[in-house]
C-alpha cells in the first residue's frame, strides 16, 4: 500500500503533517508518528514495515507501534487516501 497521489498533497510543519485531499476538499493533521508514517507511505510498504519504522524510530514496543499504524491505516483508508497493489 501506499499514499494516494492523485488529488492529495501534504507538508510537514514543526514534526506534524498535514494532509490535504484536494477532491473532498478535507484535511487532516498527524502527530510525530503519523509523519513518520506518511513519509515511509511515499513508497510501497507492507503494514510490516510501517511497524517496523515506528519502532526504530521511536523505540516503542511493536505491539504499541502495531495498534498504531493500525490505526492511523484505518484513518486513511476511511478517508480514502491508500492505494493498494494488490
Amino acid at each position: 500500500m501506499r499514499l494516494r497521489t492523485d488529488g492529495v498533497t501534504w507538508r510537514e510543519i514543526d514534526g506534524e503533517t498535514v494532509i490535504l485531499d484536494l477532491a473532498s476538499s478535507t484535511y487532516l493533521k498527524t502527530n510525530e508518528s503519523g509523519s513518520v508514517l506518511m513519509r515511509m507511505l511515499t513508497d510501497e510498504r507492507t503494514e510490516t514495515e510501517l511497524v517496523d519504522g515506528l519502532v526504530d524510530e521511536f523505540g516503542i514496543e511493536s505491539d504499541q507501534a502495531r495498534t498504531d499504524v493500525e490505526s492511523f491505516l484505518g484513518m486513511l483508508r476511511e478517508r480514502e487516501l491508500l492505494e493498494s497493489s494488490g
